[in-house]
């Protein structure tokens, strides 16, 4: 085969990957993942012995020597030298469906940059690849504009990073046909995604782009031959500059407060609980200062050194398995060999950038070129890397490493069994994506349809189909149990035959076990296996199953310490047990950890409610925190609502009282009880105009009611 053939196969195949953005396959686990990661990589693992081929065969188009090259691959290597001190080598090596982002998939990205470098070696390579990067970009974000917010990729940080990539890639095609005409196209692409990405109002995102615009003025002021762009682009920078600081002294102004511009401060909770993250890495990191805790495996950073502070910022999401910030999750999982290789890779790109700056010193592309990487440097000091994300990264290494490098002409072919070694190669090639890629695609189809039978009711076909999906031995099997997990809880089984709910409770024990077993030290594991103990334990299917419960809480919080709710549902199943003593010796200790999460004193409350010959005002003083901290409107419809709602109504405080009445109506809106209570209430306020409409509401609830029933019943 010519090398014309080759080439039009090679560059056919990067040219496919750009639109696998588009892929979002509903049937399958975390969709807007595993969707594009999947087929990109069999579509990598296809391409990679035609590669092989054709650099034997045409030894010219081999990859010239690159620090760039190098640098990738020493951050690959020392990634992989993680997994002798991973904790889960497993999810090092093969990552998770939610993320994607093992090494495996590292080493698929690698390959997208090695056919790139070999292969793109023409201006119009590059303009056309640039070119296809941005129409599929526009499209994304016209999606986003039009119908889904984040578009087909899933979620607004990787829609960000993936437009800061690509309004480079405009930017540098605007530039290079500076002289033409038909440039002006270009202005569309560019207003649509930055529309996108103003949509998106991702913080770091925001800071990343307006720090590279800053970077490329000062750069443009220092480096630029003409004295006419020197003054503009200095008079521009000052300009930004005074108004960025005039804008961010009115942080106080209340108008400041209200908009989006309060999100790029510190204030904001998002920012809050990454410094908690960032604190956990650097404490933990003096532990493994070399080779890290493994690559991917920042949950265990996390949880070792979770602080409780961090639920006055989220309640939801505090589970961490990235760092929220580049370098520090690398510095995490990979230690100095990871970290220092990573940034080789950046110190590598700088170094090609100056030489080709200086060599063409009037050509902004270095500069453009610069800015990007600036922008994506800094973004990602609050997020990590995505599938798009990567391979905008890949195309600006192969790019940058093009227009530095010098292409040998000589294309003589060498001979060799070419037709053979292709054969053998593909069948290989093939083989292994249906032994890894495919079948995860597989298992994660099964889960999907597994999870939907089991939210209908029909448990017999969904167990028959998780086990089909978990037959298929993926190494991505976690999440799909995961999914069985969440979903089979007490109040899902209750009203099922006891045998039934033998059956399913033992599957999610055993699946919860199975998880466990590849990482024992995985603190949400344990979680989830106590989980499934304590549904066993309430459905009365073995009271042994409360201690089994207690027991992986036990293991889960000798993990993660200051994780509340951990020792809130310990409590609540001794509580259930009757050990009233042992559930408020739990408690007691957790108001220190976080003196202003109302959670501790609501269950303190709770605690002390049902404890004999305990002083009424220790009852009285953790009600009155749960309620000015804002807890009860955390309870929902609950018992322990109720339980604070008719304390605070033995206790005659009927201000707090008419409070809680209120939320009960919003709760229970059909209830003549909640309505004739919110009567009384505000009646006992001296409030008689809401009591009377309180009435009023009761009464024609009632009479509603009655008809209803009459109709029923004739």
């Amino acid at each position: 085969m010519s090398s014309k053939n080759y080439l039009a196969i090679l560059k056919g195949g990067i040219f496919l990957a750009l639109p696998m953005v588009f892929f979002v396959f509903s049937g399958w686990l975390f969709p807007f993942i595993t969707s594009k990661q999947i087929p990109f990589n069999i579509l990598m693992e296809l391409l990679l012995p035609i590669w092989l081929v054709f650099i034997w065969k045409f030894p010219s188009y081999r990859p010239q020597k690159s620090w760039l090259t190098w640098g990738l691959l020493a951050y690959i290597i020392a990634s992989a030298l993680s997994l002798v001190v991973s904790s889960d080598p497993a999810l090092s090596f093969w990552g998770d469906a939610e993320r994607m982002l093992g090494i495996f998939h590292l080493f698929h990205f690698f390959i997208f940059y090695l056919i790139l470098i070999s292969t793109f070696r023409k201006p119009k390579d590059w303009d056309y690849l640039l070119a296809v990067s941005v129409a599929v970009a526009t499209i994304v974000s016209l999606i986003g504009l039009l119908k889904t917010p984040y578009s087909t990729i899933g979620n607004t940080a990787y829609v960000s990073g993936y437009l800061i990539f690509n309004l480079y890639f405009a930017a540098l095609l605007f530039y290079r046909y500076r002289h033409a005409k038909h440039r002006w196209w270009l202005l569309f692409p560019a207003l649509m995604m930055l529309a996108e990405f103003v949509q998106m109002k991702t913080s770091g995102a925001i800071i990343g782009l307006g720090t590279s615009v800053l970077a490329i003025l000062f750069l443009a002021g220092v480096l630029s031959k003409n004295k006419k762009a020197r003054s503009l682009s200095w008079s521009a920078l000052v300009f930004a500059v005074l108004v960025i600081v005039l804008v961010f002294s009115q942080q106080e102004a209340a108008w400041f407060q209200n908009s989006f511009l309060r999100n790029l401060t510190p204030q904001k909770n998002t920012f809050q609980t990454r410094l908690v993250s960032w604190e956990a890495a650097a404490k933990d990191f003096p532990n493994h200062p070399w080779l890290g805790v493994g690559f991917g495996n920042f949950a265990s950073v996390f949880d070792k050194y979770f602080d409780a502070r961090f639920y006055n910022y989220s309640r939801g999401e505090t589970y961490f398995d990235r760092a929220h910030n580049n370098l520090i999750d690398i510095a995490s999982t990979t230690g100095l060999v990871g970290l220092v290789s990573y940034l080789s890779i950046f110190v590598a790109l700088a170094y090609y950038l100056i030489k080709l700056q200086r060599r063409r010193p009037d050509d902004w592309t270095p500069l453009i070129l610069a800015g990007l990487i600036i922008a994506y440097f800094v973004q990602n000091l609050a997020i990590f890397d995505s599938f798009v994300t990567y391979i905008g990264l890949m195309i600006v290494l192969a790019y940058v490493y093009y227009l530095s490098s010098s292409p040998k002409e000589d294309n003589n072919p060498k001979k060799i069994p070419e037709g053979l070694v292709l054969i053998v190669g593909l069948i290989i090639m093939s083989i292994f994506a249906s032994n890894t890629n495919i079948r995860a695609a597989k298992s994660f189809t099964l889960a999907i349809d597994a999870y939907g039978q089991l939210a209908t009711g029909d448990y017999e076909t969904a167990l028959e189909t998780y086990d089909q999906a978990f037959s298929l031995g993926s190494p991505l099997d976690s999440d799909g149990k995961v999914s069985y997990l969440n979903l089979v809880g007490g109040s899902k089984l209750a009203s099922l035959p006891k045998e039934q709910q033998q059956i399913l409770s033992d599957y999610a024990i055993t699946l919860a076990q199975e998880n466990l077993s590849a990482n024992p030290q995985d603190s949400l594991m344990n979680v989830q296996l106590a989980q499934a103990y304590y549904t066993a334990y309430i459905l009365d299917l073995g009271d042994e199953n409360a201690q089994l419960a207690i027991d992986y809480l036990d293991k889960s919080l000798a993990l993660s310490p200051e994780r509340l709710p951990v020792h809130y549902l310990k409590a609540n199943i001794l509580l259930s047990e009757g050990k009233k003593q042992e559930a408020v010796a739990v408690l007691e200790p957790l108001a220190a950890l976080n003196p202003n999460f109302p959670d501790t004193y609501c269950n303190l409350f709770k605690a002390y409610s049902v404890l004999e010959e305990v002083p009424q005002d220790l009852v009285k003083e953790n009600a009155d925190k749960c309620y000015s901290l804002g807890g009860a409107t955390q309870l929902g419809f609950t018992d322990d609502f109720l339980r604070l709602l008719s304390f605070y109504y033995s206790e005659k405080n009927w201000e707090r009282s008419a409070n809680l009445a209120e939320l009960l109506a919003t709760y229970q809106p059909e209830s003549v009880d909640a309505y004739l209570l919110l009567a009384e209430i505000y009646q006992n306020l001296g409030e008689t105009e809401k009591s009377n409409a309180a009435l009023e509401k009761a009464n024609l609830l009632y009479g509603a009611q009655q008809e209803a029933a009459v109709e029923v019943n004739p």
